[in-house]
């Protein structure tokens, strides 16, 4: 079972990454209507929260003062009616201010939903289009995780980050206005203290963007082993392995809580040090407000109005360490994902390519020549292949495991492109005709077929264009696929279980066959298409694939060399080169190692 390193998750990068920030705007560009809402709806919020302040000075300074200071004796009517226009209009306000915290958060968060919409899309087709190369080396649960969680974090972002930021930055200039306009000297001593505040915030930022990657690392590590083992657990069970992979999984959790915690650490500290420090400001305004009282400097309501107002821009100052561990998290989560959409695919179009000049019904001439190949890392695996595919022939390839079969069918399907050397279709090189054109004239069975969670149905037409009833019908029939499907209930619109789990292997491999059989491809490829099947099955397949490949360019790799004795031509490969060819006849008269390898298996049989 892989062992996922967190190097390949960590990305390290500047606190503050200007050139990531504009990639981010890109993707809020196209919504700024939506923005500008956001901005109006802050507007009017915070409208209505400097309201507040101003009617309890109000109220305080007028009817409150005022009937404390004629007495019991007074009449208190005047002063009760004007109270409760007061308290009329504080609750109007309040109903006002709760208006708005319903369309801030709304706006918000439909703006942050809307930019990941966008970014979400562009990451998922961008990674259907990368070439196998960049699967080969990553772990699946990694990919979830960008396309998941690391996606999230950039919505909270924008609903929550960058908009409320700028926002807050606009919310202090005007307090810190509006403090002095009320008193001077006691604004000044807010001033000089706030940078202790804002010393606490930058202090706090230079642990959590490397504290968040290293959160966002791990959890990758652990989704991708998650994905491994719920892929594999029949492996797991069968093999009793149950207690090493919840080893293994328990030690993957504990790098998560430990990193988790290293994170819990720092907001622990965060915030009793901020508390501090807005203690220590509110402590130095009470006791200079109450001598500028004691001294009539200034009112009692005033001095109420200044302190909810002094509250009001604590807030945001307090906050800012939240909105920076959105920004840090965010943009961790923003060098990953920028990470994959940086990566560019190996196998590319060249800029002439063009599509084939062929009917899609008429099977090409396929020609493989001087074919050499290795993959990223490791020795060469095809070793100067040369053969052709006439149209309408089939040609077969056997060999023992790792002799390079499965790689010349990568290679012709483009999953992978050749080293050196060149294939080409009707004399054009692979590499100019559009993937497109190309996959769609090629029809291929694997050894291990996948179906998706849906219908029998949508599984054998995969919303491809132009497979007519009677074209699936005939593809059922002639790969035998239709007496499976007498017996579910339902028929082709019986439900099938993620990864086709309730099929039998040689059920799942008889419905890849009908699929790809469907669409009634120029080209067919088989890829141990009847290794996994019983013998009656394989005859069943055997006698269909010999009608329906009639007319048709077929490249077929197996093992059972039963089925490929009808091939035009068989190739025996031997660590990546061709050591012999022709047909079964002629190879089996040369008694080299496709007669040993026949002996072999005839002999095998016998004793089974």
């Amino acid at each position: 079972m892989s062992q996922y390193r967190e190097h390949k998750e960590v990305v390290a990068t500047k606190a503050w990454d200007h050139r990531l920030f504009q990639r981010l705007l890109v993707y809020a560009r196209p919504h700024w209507v939506l923005f500008v809402k956001s901005f109006l709806v802050l507007t009017l919020l915070f409208v209505f929260e400097l309201a507040g302040p101003w009617i309890w000075r109000r109220a305080i300074d007028g009817p409150v003062t005022t009937a404390w200071q004629a007495g019991l004796e007074a009449d208190r009517g005047p002063y009760v009616r004007s109270m409760l226009f007061w308290v009329g209009l504080y609750l109007a306000m309040i109903v006002g201010a709760t208006i708005m915290r319903y369309f801030q958060v709304s706006t918000l968060n439909r703006t942050g939903q809307t930019v990941i919409h966008d970014l979400r899309t562009q990451l998922f087709r961008h990674i259907q289009h990368l070439d196998l190369a960049f699967f080969d080396k990553r772990p699946t649960g990694s990919l979830v995780t960008r396309v998941t969680t690391d996606i999230e974090n950039l919505a909270e972002l924008f609903a929550s980050g960058v908009v409320t930021l700028g926002f807050d930055a606009l919310r202090v200039v005007v307090l810190v206005i509006l403090l002095f306009f009320i008193h001077a000297q006691l604004a000044l001593t807010v001033l000089v203290l706030l940078p202790v505040l804002i010393g606490i915030s930058i202090a706090f930022r230079g642990g959590a963007r490397h504290a968040h990657r290293h959160v966002r690392a791990k959890l990758a590590t652990l989704n991708g082993f998650l994905q491994e083992v719920l892929s594999g657990v029949r492996v797991v069970q069968i093999f009793r392995r149950e207690s090493r992979v919840a080893g293994v999984f328990a030690h993957h959790l504990h790098e998560y809580y430990q990193a988790n915690r290293k994170t819990i650490f720092l907001f622990a500290l965060f915030f009793p040090a901020m508390s501090l420090g807005v203690f220590l400001i509110q402590g130095t305004a009470l006791y200079v407000g109450v001598g500028s009282i004691v001294h009539k400097e200034m009112t009692v309501g005033l001095f109420f109005q200044f302190w909810l107002l002094l509250e009001m821009l604590i807030r945001p100052i307090r906050e800012l360490g939240e909105r920076y561990n959105v920004l840090q998290s965010a943009f961790a989560s923003a060098e990953r994902i920028f990470q994959v959409l940086d990566t560019q695919p190996l196998v590319r179009e060249v800029s002439q390519a063009a599509p084939l000049d062929l009917p899609l019904t008429t099977p090409p001439h396929l020609c493989f020549e001087d074919v050499r190949f290795r993959y990223a890392e490791g020795n060469e695996v095809l070793k100067g292949i040369s053969f052709e595919v006439p149209p309408g022939k089939t040609v077969a390839l056997v060999g023992a495991t790792g002799s390079g079969k499965s790689t010349i069918i990568n290679l012709l399907l483009r999953f992978y492109d050749v080293t050196s050397g060149r294939i080409t279709m009707e004399g054009r090189d692979l590499r100019e005709i559009p993937l497109t054109d190309l996959r769609r004239r090629m029809g291929l069975v694997l050894q291990e077929n996948f179906l998706f969670a849906g219908t029998v149905r949508e599984n054998l037409i995969l919303d491809r264009p132009g497979i007519r009833e009677s074209d699936l019908q005939e593809a059922l029939k002639t790969s035998s696929a239709d007496r499976l499907l007498d017996r579910l209930p339902g028929g082709l619109e019986a439900e099938v279980a993620e990864r086709g789990v309730t099929f039998s292997t040689g059920e799942r491999q008889l419905l890849a066959i009908a699929r790809t059989l469907a669409a009634r491809p120029p080209i067919v490829i088989l890829d141990e298409a009847t290794a996994s099947v019983d013998s009656e099955t394989e005859s069943k397949i055997e006698h269909a694939t010999h009608r329906l490949l009639e007319g048709r360019s077929a490249l077929v790799v197996a093992h059972r060399l039963s089925t490929i004795r009808r091939a035009d031509q068989i190739l025996v490969l031997e660590k990546g080169e061709i050591i012999e060819r022709g047909t079964h006849q002629e190879l089996l008269a040369m008694k080299g190692a496709y007669y040993q390898l026949h002996e072999l298996q005839f002999a095998v049989a016998v004793e089974g």
